[in-house]
Formats: structure tokens, C-alpha cells, sequence
């Protein structure tokens, strides 16, 4: 493949588009060109991370009057130098990563997969074809989930937290609107604390919101939330209005809880090990260190595995008890439909109704988005359980996708 035949496609690519009339374009051909779109997107990120490393060790960028390559990329790809800096990262990364460099030629993978696959098994190299096939699968978020896990075992923990520990910050700036935003750097466990008391203090503003007859986003009631814990007193609505505070009186928040979840022979060594985890659901691995501290503490709930089968957790009733629930959030982490992979506001769900005789057992439950639950409660969508996953079916579609999600590799 010459440099004259790329550009010769990429001609015609831009011809292919000067003609492209989408508003007459049926349904189904729209949905399959938004795929072909997408894989001609994952060549040329392909293309672009290969020609990056060559890029910068031909020194051409110097020649041109950048201060360094990704400063050349940068210009080149109209991206943030940041970005352009990690690109070429993972660029150098592929040398190494043979199962990672095949995919991304073969189209099979984003940059962003790219990124994260190489991040963490350029520590663990074993992981690196299994990380591979989960990025086919499952969805990004799911698979930074298990990067984060195997960088966690490849990599010192505790040097690693006390990183993260030496460079936390809290900034702010004002923005055009003349609004005040911040950023903030925690360390895992510390954050946390915080949204768990913002998330808990949150949902009560909710409640009091939607007893006085307003309707207010989740996410304003979260600011409001913080804004109340810090200063005391939350407003909430109209510009002169202000929560109760609570049940427990003015300005005093709910009591909340952050749980960790750690294996049993983690805990005991005092690191993990390969395929082993500890970490706090939903923000990431933190060292066994850290755990076995917060397990002290009164408000924090650690949740110690000991090689039990979760699937074997059952219960008669519909009402679905602690021991079952907390199976099922570590089983399901996001949503099960296929390609979904939101993981705030699930809701449990029954596969076999419980109406229909349907048990409320492990593999009869599922976590869902509230759009999914709709449509398989209301619009005739249902699941199948497949050997690795979970199956998803529409009314009129006599195809179905097929889903794996494994939380815990």
C-alpha cells in the first residue's frame, strides 16, 4: 500500500461525501453506513497512531518548527496536545503489543480502546489478548473497568496512591457565563466519601423537591447537595428557597456509605493478585492497604469474597434481600443489553417475570437502564440468557445481539 493509494482514497472517500444525501437514505442503509463510517474511522486512527511513531522518530517535526512530535500531531490532527501526546504513547506502546497491533490494522478497535488495552498490558503483557477480545465485546466504560484492574495487579498500588495522594488539588475558574466550575483530584477512597455523601444528600433533595411540586435534574440537586454540605444549608429551586435539611434538622445531611470490595486472599496478603480485586464499585481498584483501613472505619462496608459462587444466591419472595442484591451489583456492574454500558440509575429486573413464576434468584435478575427496563416491561423487548451473557431481542428483529460481560477478569 503506497502513499499515492491513500491518498487516492481518501479522494475518493471525499466525493463519496460531497454526494451523500442522508435525509433520503432508508433506515437500515442509514444504520449500515453509520457502520461502515465507523470502521473506515478505526483504519484511520490505525493509520494515524503508525504514522505518529514514524513521525517522531524520523525527527521530521523538527524540520517543521514544532517544539516536539506531539506538538506536530497536534497541529496535524486539529486535537489538544494532550490528546496527541497519549496518542503517541500508545503508538510506542504497540511495538510490544503484537494481539493489540493486529486488531487496530484489522480495524477491530478505536483509539481509545487502543489507549486503554496498551495502558495496561504494556504491565500485564499475559492480559493482553483477553483485554483485546473483551474491547470486541463489551462496552468502553466496561473495559476501562477491567484495564484498571489489571494495571492494578501489574503495578505498585500503594506508590501509586501515594501519587495520586501527592498531587490532589481542588481548582476553579470562572467560565464565559460567568458561572464557577472546579476541578478536583482525589485520591479513590476519598472520593468516594465525597459522592457518596453528595449522591445520598442529593437523593433527599429529591424527595423534598418533588414534594413541593418541582422538577429539578438529578445532576442541579448533586450541586446543591455539595454546595449545602460544605456551607451548611442546601437551596434548592427558586433563588430564595431552602431545603429543610432533612428529617435530622437543618443542614444535616443523611448517613452515608461507601462500599469496597476486596477477595478474600487479597486481603489476607495484603495485594492483589491475578484476577483477584479490591476496589470501591463504580470509582476503581484502590490498594489492599487502603481497604483494610476503611474497614474500620463506621462508614464504610467492605464486602470480603471467599471463592463463593453468587449464582447460588437465592431467595423465595419477590422483595430481594441484602445478600442477593449485593450479588447482583457485583455481577452486573452496567446495564446487561447489549452495547448499553450506563451504569448510574439500574434498575433490578426479573427475566422471568415473578408473576410468571419467576424466582428471585441470581440468574433470573438482571440490572437495567430505565430505558431498557421500559422497553422489555412495557414494549414487548425481552432477554435470553446465553452462555456468557445475556441476549438481547426486540419485538420485530428476528436477529439478536449477543453480550458478555465479565466484571470481575
Amino acid at each position: 500500500m503506497t502513499l499515492r493509494t491513500l491518498e487516492r482514497v481518501a479522494h475518493d472517500l471525499r466525493s463519496a461525501l460531497s454526494d451523500l444525501e442522508p435525509e433520503r437514505l432508508s433506515g437500515p442503509d442509514a444504520s449500515r453506513l453509520l457502520e461502515v463510517f465507523a470502521e473506515i474511522e478505526k483504519l484511520a486512527a490505525a493509520g494515524k497512531l503508525l504514522s505518529a511513531r514514524r513521525v517522531e522518530s524520523s525527527n521530521v517535526w523538527r524540520k517543521k518548527g514544532h517544539r516536539s512530535a506531539a506538538a506536530h500531531i497536534a497541529t496535524a490532527t486539529g486535537t489538544g496536545l494532550g490528546p496527541a501526546i497519549n496518542a503517541l504513547e500508545a503508538a510506542r506502546q504497540l511495538r510490544r503489543l503484537p494481539a493489540t497491533d493486529e486488531a487496530l490494522r484489522d480495524g477491530r478497535l478505536s483509539e481509545t480502546q487502543v489507549k486503554e488495552i496498551a495502558g495496561a498490558a504494556i504491565l500485564q503483557p499475559e492480559a493482553e489478548r483477553e483485554l483485546v477480545e473483551a474491547a470486541e465485546k463489551q462496552p468502553l466504560n466496561v473495559l476501562k473497568l477491567r484495564c484498571s484492574r489489571v494495571k492494578a495487579t501489574g503495578r505498585d498500588q500503594n506508590a501509586s496512591y501515594a501519587s495520586i495522594r501527592r498531587g490532589r488539588y481542588l481548582r476553579n475558574w470562572t467560565d464565559g457565563d460567568g458561572a464557577v466550575r472546579f476541578d478536583a483530584r482525589l485520591t479513590p477512597d476519598e472520593g468516594a466519601r465525597l459522592l457518596a455523601a453528595v449522591t445520598a444528600r442529593a437523593d433527599q433533595l429529591a424527595v423534598e423537591a418533588k414534594r413541593s411540586g418541582l422538577a429539578e435534574p438529578l445532576k442541579a440537586l448533586a450541586a446543591d447537595a455539595l454546595v449545602g454540605l460544605a456551607c451548611g444549608g442546601v437551596r434548592t429551586g427558586a433563588p430564595g428557597r431552602r431545603g429543610t435539611g432533612g428529617p435530622g434538622g437543618r443542614g444535616r445531611g443523611p448517613t452515608t456509605m461507601v462500599h469496597v470490595r476486596v477477595d478474600h486472599q487479597a486481603l489476607v496478603r495484603g495485594r492483589v493478585g491475578r484476577g483477584e480485586i479490591c476496589e470501591i464499585p463504580g470509582i476503581g481498584p484502590i490498594p489492599v492497604e487502603v481497604a483494610r483501613r476503611l474497614a474500620v472505619d463506621s462508614i464504610l462496608s467492605v464486602l470480603v469474597t471467599k471463592g463463593v459462587d453468587v449464582a447460588a444466591v437465592a431467595h423465595v419472595g419477590r422483595t430481594i434481600p441484602a445478600s442477593v442484591r449485593r450479588a447482583l451489583h457485583e455481577r452486573d456492574p452496567v446495564c446487561v443489553v447489549p452495547g448499553c454500558g450506563l451504569a448510574e440509575g439500574l434498575e433490578i429486573d426479573h427475566v422471568e417475570p415473578f408473576g410468571q413464576g419467576g424466582e428471585t434468584v441470581l440468574s433470573n435478575l438482571v440490572r437495567l437502564c430505565h430505558w431498557h427496563h421500559y422497553l422489555k416491561t412495557h414494549q414487548r423487548h425481552r432477554l435470553e440468557a446465553t452462555e456468557d451473557g445475556w441476549r438481547w431481542i426486540s419485538p420485530d428483529d428476528s436477529r439478536a445481539r449477543g453480550f458478555a460481560l465479565e466484571p470481575s477478569g
